[in-house]
């Protein structure tokens, strides 16, 4: 017979300067957008959930020892999958985290990012210049500025990426203006009944956000999909692809990718 055991370790340091770190990192990444996100506060949690860990690292090893076996086999399975869906979704995003097919297009769907009061955020700047400059590049290509209005702010994503592209020269000609969606699914399926999704549509969105929209875009129905992807700060990146496999692993769950 071959016993299994499974011991926790518990570094109290270590728990203790994660949780500090989070701390820092979450008034850090605030402080560089200039605003409060509620989305950002996941890292004051993460903090706060180290803290207690710390606290009450010793009950935490004792009930774990006490604890019959099959509940240490399911914790170390329940860590197993995390960790592997962890890699292997951020392994996914990364890898389309880059330009490709983006030859011979008829649509670019330019997806919203928030808005800062009536200036776009910093991530939604990104990916407008990237439209910008794919635009000037490619001057017989329509494209569709997708996004809504959000809580507090006074005017959809739409009209903000619209007019900054027409004090670009994007000619108004060119600009299609889709302003209901809320998030990536609606971004994508307003979008696409504005236009003729069996032909060549780029879609510009930030780098770690691509493999959402792309793989949401082909569930919906998108036949040819090339992408264009904006560049973020480096100070965003841990905040933005943490999130990120939140977010993908939802849209999986209910069916959307």
């Amino acid at each position: 017979m071959v016993k299994i055991k499974i011991k926790i370790n518990i570094k109290g340091k270590g728990i203790l300067i994660s949780g500090i770190t989070c701390f820092l990192y979450f008034l850090a990444i605030t402080i560089f957008i200039g605003y409060l996100n509620i989305f950002n506060t996941i890292w004051i949690f993460i903090g706060i959930f180290c803290v207690i860990i710390y606290k009450q690292k010793e009950k935490i090893k004792n009930y774990y020892r006490k604890s019959p076996k099959i509940l240490k086999l399911l914790f170390l399975a329940a860590v197993i999958v995390f960790l592997l869906s962890f890699v292997i979704i951020e392994c996914l995003i990364i890898n389309s985290s880059r330009n490709r097919n983006t030859e011979s297009a008829r649509y670019v769907v330019l997806l919203g990012a928030g808005l800062n009061g009536s200036e776009p955020s910093r991530t939604l700047s990104q990916r407008i210049n990237a439209a910008i400059k794919y635009l000037n590049e490619n001057r017989n290509v329509m494209v569709i500025v997708s996004g809504g209005k959000g809580p507090h702010e006074t005017f959809t994503e739409a009209e903000i990426m619209s007019r900054i592209l027409l004090s670009n020269n994007i000619e108004m000609s060119r600009v299609i203006i889709e302003d209901r969606s809320k998030n990536t699914y609606e971004n994508l399926t307003y979008s696409g009944k504005l236009i003729d999704i069996d032909k060549k549509v780029i879609i510009i969105t930030s780098g770690f956000h691509m493999f959402r929209a792309r793989s949401i875009a082909k569930k919906i129905g998108y036949k040819n999909i090339g992408c264009v992807t904006s560049k973020t700060p480096i100070l965003l990146l841990p905040n933005y692809y943490t999130r990120e496999y939140f977010a993908v692993l939802k849209e999986f769950i209910i069916n959307r990718i």
